[in-house]
């Protein structure tokens, strides 16, 4: 006799999961979601990058207008002025001195692209997949499957799809970036890799994001409530984290600086690191932040009229 697995142990039936997963994806298609998705996430990071790098000209000008004192202006290499201009890039885009330098290898486009996705990803998931549940509940699509699956495979299957449509969006923003980078003057192997990086690490901090507002939509089910509570939810997750990050409020109670780690954004400095020691821990986190919050979510709506 076998022994049941895990997706059997948790309740889940790994066939309908999948299914669900694939069906949310062909509507996604259908319904144009996809266009929105590319449009996003592709064309937005391919003129983020372009406008980026004209920001990177700029200040490798005014590096060189500074040197010219000492040098003239035919001898200054090209190399040099980058190596000037590029921590003044990545002190913007990073506070911590150490992660700096461990980043100053890095292509100054990729290093942007990543600082973008982890900004941008959590309004970016509101609008493409908030209120996901709450609309076919609404609708009333959510009853002709819940006949056929249950409803813990249902939303976790929505979720999964979504999830897999966030994936695809950030790999290709980094494609975007990349061949912006290769056409106004070359990207090497590591940067390329970093993009990578940087798209997966973006993809963690999303799902956990998206598990949130997933949980919202299955405890309010109407959409509209939905995606305003999202929003709420959205700054209310931005201000916590800073009471709790250290302040007025936590020298007066202490305590509340244990709850620091419940937020997402208490796990970006772990996703920069270039060691994945690091950024492994702060992705698994932050999974686990958003499976958490769906499996609330799907707690709540459990035994309401679907």
């Amino acid at each position: 006799m076998s022994r049941p697995g895990v997706f059997s142990r948790l309740g889940l039936d790994k066939s309908k999961l999948v299914r669900v997963a694939q069906f949310e994806l062909a509507e996604a298609r259908r319904s144009r979601l996809v266009s929105v998705v590319f449009t996003l996430y592709g064309a937005g990071a391919a003129l983020g990058a372009y406008v980026f790098s004209k920001t990177l000209e700029a200040a490798e000008g005014a590096v060189r207008e500074q040197m010219l004192g000492t040098m003239s202006a035919h001898a200054i290499p090209e190399d040099i002025v980058r190596q000037q201009a590029l921590p003044r890039v990545i002190s913007f885009l990073v506070a911590d001195e150490a992660l700096a330098r461990e980043l100053s290898g890095v292509d100054p486009l990729a290093l942007f692209y990543g600082f973008m996705a982890l900004e941008l990803v959590a309004p970016l998931v509101l609008m493409t997949s908030g209120g996901m549940h709450a609309g076919d509940i609404a609708s009333g699509a959510a009853r002709f499957v819940l006949v056929r699956c249950d409803r813990l495979t249902w939303a976790f299957g929505k979720g999964l799809g979504h999830a897999v449509l966030l994936g695809v969006g950030l790999f290709l923003g980094a494609f975007a970036t990349a061949l912006v980078a290769a056409l106004r003057g070359g990207i090497d192997g590591g940067s390329l890799f970093w993009l990578l990086q940087a798209s997966t690490r973006a993809w963690a901090y999303g799902v956990s994001y998206l598990g949130l507002f997933s949980c919202v939509a299955l405890a309010v089910r109407v959409p509209a409530r939905a995606r305003t509570l999202s929003i709420v939810l959205l700054f209310a997750l931005w201000i916590g984290h800073s009471i709790c990050e250290g302040g007025y409020f936590t020298e007066r109670l202490p305590p509340l600086r244990y709850l620091v780690w419940l937020f997402p954004a208490q796990y970006e400095l772990g996703l920069w690191s270039p060691r994945w020691s690091s950024s492994s821990l702060a992705m698994l986190a932050l999974v686990a932040i958003g499976l958490g919050a769906l499996a609330l979510g799907h707690a709540l709506f459990r035994r309401a009229d679907a």
